[in-house]
């Protein structure tokens, strides 16, 4: 069963990000910076692979964003693309098509949040 995200769900559970990290804000300001660095080339090398009709890319870069994007406790992100990760068979460029979608809409929420967090 998949879960809905709620309309207003955060994108991101600082509180236990940080705990992660032992309260250090500092640290998850800069990790903020590197996923704001690299994860939206990593975003677009998916698009590509969508393009291209290669599932094993898009699942390569959905596994890379899943990593960074559960640094951050952003579970709908890394439930996305865990999901696009596991893919498989006939029908998985049509799934992968709307997750993609659905993914491109929690990464933008998620990218908000990480510049505020960043600066």
């Amino acid at each position: 069963m998949r879960r809905k995200p709620t309309v207003n769900a955060p994108s991101m559970n600082a509180d236990i990000a940080l705990k992660r990290l032992n309260g250090n804000t500092a640290l998850l300001a800069t990790l903020a910076g590197f996923f704001l660095e690299d994860a939206p080339q990593l975003l677009e090398d998916l698009h590509a692979g969508l393009r291209k009709n290669s599932p094993r890319q898009v699942t390569e870069n959905a596994h890379r964003l899943r990593g960074l994007a559960s640094s951050f406790e952003a579970s709908r992100v890394v439930e996305l693309t865990s999901e696009i990760e596991n893919l498989s068979g006939s029908e998985a460029t049509t799934r992968m098509q709307h997750l993609t979608t659905q993914l491109d809409e929690e990464f933008a929420r998620l990218i908000e949040t990480l510049q505020k967090l960043s600066h």
